[in-house]
């Protein structure tokens, strides 16, 4: 009895039923009265029942009717609520978005995202977490909101992405290092232990390594470590030196003594960019969360 029965109709009902009158529903739908007129008659087939019927000069429902008219009303506010556009208040959000990087954006990035949040978003809750050997399936899983790293091979299959801000890389020194005073030669570069940031034992090498790789520059390698934030002060100490994003020298440069000069080798700008996972693009809470972290990312 129902199978030709389309949503068009139900819509043409729930405004018969509310006005009882077939000119004023007309005027209601932006239809024309004999169209609303043809879609009754279908309606009364559909239901097997007048649903309508004339009471001296008025419409007056019939009982079946008087029965369909709140739950048709019903169901059509549940369809519109259905298909309506999502809509995200940040003031009210008390979302827990989980970021995965360096904790090289942990210093330099996350404490503007923090403020941002705090005027924006006061019950928003933020989780950094470190790039390891799990991080590409879980972001598929969706276990993590976004990655922020260098743009490469390892960080965008099946993912969407946009840059963030362009880094350069510097080569840093102890203030007072006893054979470095202001320049670096290749020669001492290559001669100098170096400390450098590795995520996990198993996980892709750090962007700058693999730069210095391409370059065939392979130094002896003092330390590894999985902290960006520590290789400041593990060089500020000893004769050791990096090759680090100029941010991240600059934030610790006095602090952990350093001075910070041009590498004697050719190295690459680095495109710092945010990777989400294709399912989460019309998102519209995450999309403001994106947003965000890119408006931020352009002041740091």
């Amino acid at each position: 009895m129902y199978k030709n029965l389309d949503l068009n109709l139900l819509i043409v009902l729930d405004i018969l039923l509310k006005e009882q009158n077939v000119t004023r529903a007309a005027g209601r739908l932006n239809l024309t009265q004999s169209a609303v007129s043809s879609a009754l008659k279908r309606l009364r087939l559909a239901f097997d029942d007048d649903l309508l019927v004339l009471v001296g000069r008025r419409m007056q429902m019939t009982p079946r009717a008087e029965m369909l008219k709140p739950r048709i009303s019903a169901l059509i506010a549940q369809i519109d609520a259905t298909v309506a556009p999502d809509t995200f208040d940040p003031g009210l959000s008390d979302h827990r978005f989980i970021i995965a990087s360096a904790d090289y954006m942990t210093v330099t990035l996350v404490p503007a995202l923090l403020k941002l949040m705090q005027k924006e978003a006061p019950s928003m809750r933020l989780q950094v977490l470190d790039l390891a050997d799990r991080t590409m399936p879980d972001m598929l899983l969706g276990k993590i909101d976004v990655i922020i790293a260098p743009r490469s091979r390892l960080f965008s299959e099946g993912l969407q992405s946009r840059t963030l801000f362009k880094e350069k890389l510097v080569c840093i020194a102890a203030r007072r290092h006893p054979t470095i005073k202001g320049t670096i030669d290749i020669t001492t570069f290559r001669k100098l232990p170096h400390v450098r940031y590795q995520p996990g034992r198993e996980a892709a090498v750090s962007a700058e390594a693999m730069q210095l790789k391409r370059q065939r520059v392979e130094p002896s390698v003092l330390l590894t470590c999985p902290s960006f934030a520590a290789l400041p002060f593990l060089v500020g100490a000893t004769s050791a030196i990096a090759l680090v994003q100029e941010r991240l020298a600059r934030r610790f440069q006095n602090v952990a003594g350093l001075q910070i000069m041009p590498p004697p080798v050719k190295t690459e700008i680095l495109d710092i960019a945010l990777f989400w996972a294709s399912n989460r693009n019309s998102d519209v809470a995450h999309i403001w969360f994106r947003d965000a972290i890119a408006r931020v990312s352009q002041k740091i």
